[in-house]
């Protein structure tokens, strides 16, 4: 009697489609346990770069396979949040953000919430950019790029979320300020990223350029009648064309021509103790947040990128 074990010419055609079968469900099970070793130094690790290289590779990430499909994922905007959320834990920040997980369909979502307030926010993958999104208002905060090591804040956001509407809890719109801002330091001085904090940046060196090339004469006489009316003089610039205010012993607002061949006008804030940004200033001072939101489309800043 033949032996049908030896017989290979045979059975080989059908074996080998079920050995193809195996090799694709060991294939997709070991992407499965590459992914579950990811998200554990994601989740784990207290090494700054595991930390910043497991996120950028699980974004980049696809974890079904057409022999494996693995039913409860996050999508690939979340990871980013995962790490911003650890970054900030392993930075020791104490803060009032919390972490929601909502089920849809085959994907759970991750959210951060704020304690007391209504407030969530969410990464989101917007035109070719992960950016950290408002849900109720739906404005972006700030885009970030974990490849590229850039993070940038929002001129209309800052605009239209802490100018234009009227806020009933400032207190913790201050407070989230205060906390995304220093997130974006930390990535500073531990990744080398760079960093637009536009109008929250309290650093001398910082030149907030406007948008729009030239400066409406009428714009700087509105100031000066406005600094008059509130006990401040507005005096001439001695260097280039513009004019300043010293609102303190310790801080200079500045309104100058930065550059004369284009005409390119901006603001500076010289503070010592370097802790005062634009922001801070518009704030303080209920006259120069009045002059900035009356003309807020001709003050509106540039964005570095």
């Amino acid at each position: 009697m033949d032996n049908p074990i030896n017989e290979d010419k045979k059975t080989m055609p059908l074996t080998s489609k079920l050995v193809k079968v195996q090799s694709d469900l060991d294939a997709g099970l070991d992407k499965g346990r590459r992914f579950a070793e990811l998200f554990r130094t994601l989740t784990t690790t207290h090494d700054n770069v595991e930390l910043l290289d497991a996120a950028k590779q699980l974004y980049a990430f696809v974890v079904d396979s057409d022999a494996v499909v693995f039913p409860k994922k996050f999508e690939a905007s979340d990871y980013y949040l995962i790490f911003m959320t650890r970054l900030i834990e392993l930075s020791g920040l104490k803060t009032k953000l919390g972490l929601e997980i909502e089920q849809k369909d085959n994907y759970q979502s991750l959210f951060h919430s704020w304690a007391g307030t209504s407030q969530s926010f969410r990464f989101e993958m917007l035109d070719g950019k992960v950016e950290y999104v408002d849900q109720t208002s739906h404005q972006t905060i700030f885009s970030l790029n974990l490849d590229a090591r850039k993070m940038s804040f929002d001129t209309d956001t800052i605009n239209n979320f802490y100018f234009l509407n009227n806020q009933d809890d400032k207190a913790s719109l201050y407070d989230e300020i205060k906390l995304f801002t220093k997130f974006g330091q930390i990535l500073e001085d531990l990744y080398g990223f760079r960093v637009d904090f536009n109008m929250f940046d309290a650093r001398n060196q910082k030149v907030y350029e406007f948008e729009q090339v030239g400066l409406k004469p009428a714009i700087t006489d509105e100031l000066f009648v406005s600094a008059a009316q509130n006990h401040f003089t507005l005096l001439n610039a001695e260097k280039e064309l513009g004019a300043f205010l010293r609102l303190n012993d310790h801080v200079i607002f500045t309104i100058f021509q930065e550059n004369p061949e284009t005409d390119q006008w901006a603001i500076q804030v010289n503070d010592a103790d370097e802790e005062v940004s634009l922001f801070d200033i518009f704030k303080k001072y209920d006259f120069l947040n009045e002059w900035y939101v009356k003309n807020i489309t001709d003050l509106k800043l540039k964005m570095l990128f």
